[in-house]
């Protein structure tokens, strides 16, 4: 969508700033010219926070946002910016627990009903690593659509004279038409993006866990200081006691006072209901600070060698040596035990979500006073099911079972419907799969009783099949596809095609016309056209507990 003049005027108009309108009064024959103002446009505040869908196929998928708008209800053509530049890269796989704020900008009063995501198109510009390592040449990714991608809210925002919003966008990598391989081997990326409204509205912000920002200080007030993040755009952040600082410079604890303009920063954040964001931790230098920041996923966990290995603010891994006195705790208050192997070390592995204390943030080799698991969580493919247990198998072999804990209950991801309380129909859908690969997510509760973590839920991911063909022609709700299995054997199974509102599954064409690829949607009145034996196809599904699936997307291949 074109930017307007208009949304460029509204825009340009800082908080707080006075307009003046000249009017001319005609009379006789003199004139006059009086200068009247005019009070300021109302405006609120809008947080824009970046989360991700979980996805167990990809341990890097970055990418560079470089702008988002608003867009009116009433008039499609007038768009707000809430975030203009070039982002940091960003690794959307770190976001499955934690937010990545993006911007809070000051917003024109008004409703808005979407947004409108940019990123940065160039394939050098985006990182793929698959789960298993190995990183996806630039000359093989392709991006469709990613300079304008609309993406609806799911309920209106409307900005009122000094209200606090927050708009939580998610990159859901667990698409299966988010990242689509062709069948001459290039990965196509299909932004797929959504609006997640938070149920506690700003109250549920207190709660979420954000990246920590890199940037240098702007300038320091009383009480508050302004962060001039790597990102470009300028934040606010307010110090309370509560807030810790590291003079990175001096090796040693520092103060608020240490603070200076120009001093670089790694600042911890949260932010309270009223939009306001507060300074967890701050380390500060007058150099360039270490990679690494102590807030992140786990990438792995060296056994042998007491070392675990989490996420940087750049997205590679860094090393922090488990000693004899680490001590391990789950949300701050539950002991996991002390030490490396045979301690608490052993109740960590990748995926969880931490925050490291370091005994000194400036070795060259850092070594962890705490490890607190803020967010546990395990997936992969599920390898086993029965009334009392289930199994995830990951990319690197390993097997681990857990108990169903308090409260259990299952769902489809993106598919809606209330959640599943029956861990026996959980288990039947697995079962009933037979040679389709299961995977799905769980966040973990620790139980203190039997001092391992238990599954708090479990949410079916799409299952993508690998290339086939249509062998049966969509009639009546149905579909037939073949494809070869894990056994090297063609499989032919038959899934369903909900035509219910809502609950429709995304269907598309992926059409190559002398090397030009598009994909366009297909809505159910095309399907008996398009979807026709022998075209070549993937299809996602999810298992049922009846032991067949549901398509959750379908993509045709044609001029291939």
């Amino acid at each position: 969508m074109r930017f307007t003049p208009r949304s460029l005027t509204r825009l340009a108009l800082p908080a707080g700033l006075t307009t003046l309108a000249l009017l001319t009064a005609c009379g006789g024959s003199g004139s006059s010219t009086t200068a009247t103002a005019t009070a300021p446009a109302p405006t609120g505040t809008a947080a824009i926070i970046l989360t991700d869908a979980p996805s167990d196929q990809w341990s890097a998928v970055e990418v560079v946002v470089t702008r988002i708008t608003l867009v009116d209800k009433a008039d499609h053509t007038r768009e707000v910016v809430a975030f203009q530049g070039t982002s940091a890269k960003i690794n959307l796989v770190d976001l499955d627990s934690v937010g990545e704020l993006l911007a809070t900008a000051q917003i024109p009063a008004g409703t808005y009903d979407g947004m409108r995501v940019s990123i940065d198109p160039n394939p050098a510009n985006i990182n793929l690593v698959k789960a298993d390592g190995t990183v996806v040449p630039s000359s093989q990714i392709k991006v469709v659509g990613g300079t304008n991608v609309w993406v609806p809210l799911s309920s209106d925002l409307v900005v009122t004279q000094g209200s606090s919003n927050a708009l939580q966008l998610d990159f859901d990598l667990g698409h299966p038409l988010f990242l689509v391989q062709l069948p001459d081997g290039t990965w196509v990326m299909n932004l797929q993006i959504r609006h997640k409204p938070n149920a506690n509205g700003m109250m549920g912000m207190a709660q979420m866990l954000f990246r920590t920002r890199k940037g240098t200080v702007a300038s320091v007030g009383t009480g508050s200081f302004m962060l001039h993040a790597d990102s470009g755009n300028d934040l606010t952040v307010n110090v309370d006691n509560g807030a810790k600082f590291i003079d990175v410079d001096a090796h040693a604890p520092g103060t608020f006072a240490g603070l200076a303009a120009g001093k670089n920063v790694l600042v911890s954040l949260r932010m309270q209901p009223d939009g306001s964001l507060w300074a967890i931790r701050v380390w500060y230098s007058t150099s360039a600070l270490p990679q690494w920041t102590p807030e992140g996923h786990v990438y792995g966990v060296d056994r042998t060698n007491n070392t675990l290995f989490v996420s940087t603010d750049t997205g590679a891994p860094k090393a922090i040596t488990i000693d004899s006195d680490t001590a391990f705790t789950y949300h701050t208050t539950l002991s996991l035990g002390t030490g490396g192997t045979g301690g608490g070390l052993d109740h960590v592995w990748a995926g969880f979500k931490v925050q490291v204390e370091v005994k000194d943030p400036l070795q060259a080799q850092l070594h962890a006073a705490s490890v607190n698991v803020q967010r546990a969580v395990d997936g992969g493919r599920i390898t086993a099911a029965n009334a009392a247990t289930f199994s995830y198998a990951n990319a690197f072999s390993l097997t681990r079972t857990y108990a169903y804990g308090n409260g259990f209950a299952w769902w489809y991801l993106g598919l809606p419907g209330t959640p599943y309380m029956d861990p026996g129909a959980f288990a039947a859908a697995v079962t009933g799969a037979g040679d389709v690969r299961v995977q799905g997510v769980s966040d973990l509760t620790w139980n203190g009783t039997s001092s391992a973590w238990d599954a708090a839920n479990a949410i079916f991911l799409p299952v993508g099949l690998p290339l086939g063909a249509i062998s049966t022609s969509y009639n009546g709700g149905q579909l037939g596809f073949t494809f070869t299995n894990s056994s090297a054997t063609p499989q032919a199974i038959t899934t369903t095609l909900s035509t219910t509102v809502g609950q429709l599954p995304t269907v598309v064409e992926v059409h190559n016309q002398a090397g030009v690829i598009s994909i366009t949607p297909l809505d159910p009145t095309t399907w008996s056209a398009k979807l026709v034996a022998p075209t070549p196809a993937k299809v996602a599904v999810v298992p049922k507990p009846d032991g067949t699936f549901a398509a959750y997307a379908v993509a045709i291949f044609t001029g291939f």
